[in-house]
C-alpha cells in the first residue's frame, strides 16, 4: 500500500511550496514531510482537501483528453499523444491507459487518507470538508466505473467489477450529500448520483435523483476551474486551441469547437462537468424505455430551453487551422460546407464554422444542432433516442462522457498486473471492452472532404449505430 508519505508532495504543491524538484515518490528528503510531522500542523486537513482537488482536476485532464480521442468526437490530427485510441485501439500496454489508471487511483488514495488519518487529527476539519472529500473519492469510483473493465479498490487488492466501482461511487455521494450543508454542492451530489445510476441502468434511482436535482436548481452547473499561474491548466484546451491541427472534431460537431476558448494568458477556461441537462436527458431517456413517446418529445424541448439558455461567447479562432498545417487529415473550414451524417444522408447546413475572418460563437457550457421541429418529428422510441444520443453528444463534447456511451471501456494496465499478485495476466480484464457494432480501423473518426463542392460525408453515424444496437450490454442503460 501506498504510504501517505508518497502522497504529500501532489498535496503540497497544491500550497506553492517551494523546492519541490527535491520530493521523491519513493522517499522523504525532508524529514518535515514524515506521516506524524504533516498530521500534527494545524489546518492539516484544509491543506489535504486543496491537494485533493487539484489531483481532481489531474484526473479529470486525463480522462477528458483521453476519451476524447478515443471517441468519435475528435480525431488526434497532430499531437503526441495516443495515436492509436482513435482506431480504436486499446491494450493494456498503452502508457494512457496506465496514466489514467494511477490518476484514478491517486484521487481515491488521497481521499481515503484525507478521512481516514488527517481529518481525525485536525479539529478545525468541517462537516463540508468531509462531504467534499467523500464527493471527491466518489469521482474516483465514478471514473473507473465508466471507464475500466474492473479495477482494484483498494491498493494490490483483486480486480472488482465496474459496476462495483458504481456503487461504491453512490456510497460516497450519498456520504457527502449527508453530510454537507452548502446547497450548491448538494446539487452536484445529487447529479452525480443520477449519472451513476444511470450507467447501471437503475431507471427508478436515476429519474429520482434526477427529479430532484431539477426541483433544486433548473439551471444547476458545476465547474472544474483551473489556474493559470500555479497550474494545473485545462489541457482540452490547449489541444483544442492550438494554431496547428492538433484535435479536430468530427466535422459535424466543428460548430461546437471550440468549447474552451483562450481568453487571455491569465483566464483559463473551466469544464462545466456537472450541470442539469443530463437530468433532463436522463428523464427523456427513461421515457422513451417506458413507451411514453409523448412525454418524452416534451421532456427534449425543455432540454432545448435550457441549452438555448446557456452563455457563448464570440470569439477570435483564426488563430486555428483547419488545413494540414503538420496534421494527416484536411478539415473544412467554411461556414458554406454542407455536411451529410452518413452516406446517402441529406446534407446539413450549418455545422462548420468559417475561422479565417472576424469572430465564431463558442457554446462554452452546452450546445446543440438540434431543433423543436427535430422533435416533433420524433415518431418511434428509437427516432426519440437518436436524438437524444445526439444532443447527448454535442452537449457533453469536451467532457469525457462520449466513450462511456459508445460502451467502450479500458483494461486492467499491465504495469498492474506485474506489480499487483491478486491479479493474473490473461484474465478478461486484460483486455478493452470495444462493442463488434463501432467501426474500426479509424472509421468512427472518417468521412470524404469535397473542397471543391464543399460538401463532407460522413462515414458512419455512430448514433445510428448505438439505436440499431440498443439491445447490446454495452450501451443505452435503460433497454
Amino acid at each position: 500500500m501506498m504510504r501517505a508519505t508518497r502522497l504529500l508532495a501532489p498535496t503540497l504543491a497544491a500550497l506553492a511550496v517551494s523546492a519541490c524538484d527535491a520530493f521523491s515518490p519513493t522517499e522523504v528528503r525532508n524529514p518535515n514531510l514524515t506521516d506524524q510531522q504533516f498530521l500534527g500542523t494545524p489546518a492539516s486537513g484544509a491543506a489535504w482537501l486543496r491537494g485533493t482537488q487539484r489531483q481532481f482536476l489531474l484526473t479529470l485532464n486525463n480522462v477528458v483528453q483521453n476519451s476524447e480521442i478515443a471517441s468519435d468526437n475528435y480525431f488526434n490530427n497532430y499531437t503526441t499523444n495516443n495515436q492509436q485510441f482513435d482506431a480504436p485501439n486499446i491494450l493494456y500496454i498503452d502508457p494512457e491507459v496506465t496514466s489514467i489508471q494511477n490518476s484514478i487511483a491517486r484521487l481515491r488514495y488521497m481521499a481515503s487518507f484525507g478521512l481516514d488519518s488527517v481529518y481525525p487529527r485536525d479539529a478545525l476539519v468541517t462537516p463540508n470538508d468531509k462531504a467534499e472529500t467523500y464527493y471527491l473519492r466518489g469521482m474516483a469510483n465514478l471514473y473507473a466505473g465508466e471507464m475500466y473493465v474492473g479495477l482494484p479498490a483498494v491498493p494490490n487488492g483483486e480486480v472488482v467489477s465496474w459496476q462495483t466501482h458504481l456503487q461504491n461511487a453512490i456510497i460516497d455521494f450519498t456520504q457527502a450529500r449527508t453530510l454537507s450543508t452548502d446547497a450548491a454542492a448538494k446539487n452536484s451530489y445529487t447529479l452525480l448520483l443520477a449519472r451513476a445510476y444511470h450507467r447501471l441502468g437503475n431507471k427508478a434511482k436515476a429519474v429520482e435523483e434526477s427529479q430532484a436535482l431539477l426541483a433544486a436548481s433548473a439551471t444547476f452547473t458545476r465547474n472544474a476551474t483551473f489556474d493559470a499561474v500555479n497550474g494545473p491548466t485545462n489541457s482540452m484546451q490547449t489541444v483544442l486551441t492550438s494554431s496547428v491541427n492538433n484535435f479536430q472534431p468530427l466535422p459535424r460537431l466543428d460548430f461546437l469547437d471550440p468549447k474552451y476558448p483562450n481568453r487571455s494568458a491569465t483566464v483559463i477556461s473551466p469544464v462545466a462537468f456537472a450541470k442539469s441537462e443530463e437530468a433532463h436527458l436522463i428523464i427523456a431517456e427513461a421515457l422513451l424505455a417506458d413507451g411514453n413517446l409523448a412525454g418524452a418529445k416534451d421532456r427534449l424541448k425543455q432540454l432545448l430551453v435550457l441549452v438555448n439558455s446557456r452563455p457563448t461567447e464570440q470569439i477570435d479562432n483564426r488563430v486555428q487551422l483547419r488545413g494540414r498545417a503538420g496534421g494527416k487529415v484536411i478539415y473544412p473550414n467554411s461556414a458554406d460546407t454542407k455536411v451529410a451524417f452518413a452516406p446517402n444522408q441529406p446534407f446539413v447546413d450549418g455545422l462548420v464554422l468559417t475561422r479565417t475572418t472576424g469572430t465564431v460563437k463558442s457554446y462554452t457550457v452546452s450546445g446543440t444542432s438540434v431543433t423543436n421541429a427535430q422533435i416533433d418529428a420524433i415518431a418511434t422510441a428509437d427516432d426519440g433516442l437518436y436524438v437524444l444520443y445526439l444532443m447527448r453528444q454535442e452537449i457533453f463534447l469536451a467532457e469525457g462522457r462520449r466513450m462511456a456511451d459508445l460502451g467502450m471501456r479500458m483494461p486492467v494496465a499491465q504495469t498492474e498486473i506485474i506489480a499487483n499478485p491478486k491479479t493474473k495476466d490473461g484474465e478478461a480484464y486484460t483486455k478493452a471492452v470495444i462493442p463488434a457494432f463501432l467501426p474500426k480501423a479509424f472509421e468512427m473518426d472518417g468521412f470524404t472532404y469535397d473542397q471543391t463542392a464543399k460538401t463532407v460525408v460522413i462515414k458512419h453515424d455512430v448514433n445510428r449505430l448505438l439505436v440499431q444496437n440498443k439491445t447490446s450490454v454495452d450501451v443505452l442503460p435503460f433497454h
